[in-house]
């Protein structure tokens, strides 16, 4: 119930100032688009010959969200279960020194009804998510990094801009930590909400 409580409190205060989403380091908040069909298009920005049993792929969709494409490059099909239609991914940016850092993190979601749907993903067969394009003047490489089955999958990297404040630990980071960690250390806590499997 405290848990319940903290994390009501936390998305009220996120809600009343989500204009500061740019400037801090918060939760990925991606969505699975249902209605998605692939087309020819799409299918040739999967130029590499990878054995990956996952391919990832991003684009700008617009000026507010990246486009990212999921492929299942496997044999076999795979079921997902998305938390709360989002798949569990975050965003990763270069240092000013090129060196790949969070700008995003992710907190698993402790309540069943999270949970209640399962997406079957056919061999061949791709899906889509959009997720957050954030703005800035700091000209940097965008990736995403995606966790299915223990395994951590990235795409490609693009051009874009944040702020550098992206790259600090918020308060959003450290009441997250809080509440579900209290108990591990700093680095359990960054394996965990960085998808370090």
């Amino acid at each position: 119930m405290k848990k319940l409580f903290h994390l009501l409190s936390l998305l009220i205060f996120f809600n009343l100032y989500s204009q500061n989403i740019q400037t801090e380091f918060f939760i990925n908040e991606n969505q699975i688009e249902e209605s998605f069909k692939s087309n020819s298009r799409i299918e040739k920005l999967y130029t590499q010959n990878s054995k990956d049993s996952i391919l990832v792929v991003t684009e700008i969709k617009n000026d507010s969200l990246f486009s990212i494409y999921v492929k299942n490059n496997g044999q076999k099909d795979i079921q997902l279960i998305p938390q709360d239609n989002k798949l569990t991914l975050i965003q990763e940016a270069l240092t000013p020194d090129k060196k790949w850092k969070p700008i995003e993190f992710w907190v698993n979601s402790d309540c069943g009804m999270s949970y209640l749907k399962e997406i079957n993903v056919k061999s061949g067969e791709i899906i889509s998510l959009n997720s957050k394009k954030y703005k800035g003047n700091f000209k940097t490489k965008i990736r995403f990094k995606l966790l299915i089955n223990g395994k951590v999958y990235y795409s490609n990297s693009i051009n874009a801009s944040i702020n550098k404040s992206k790259f600090e630990k918020s308060i959003w980071y450290n009441r997250f930590k809080e509440m579900y960690y209290p108990d591990k250390s700093e680095s359990e806590v960054e394996n965990i909400l960085f998808l370090n499997k």
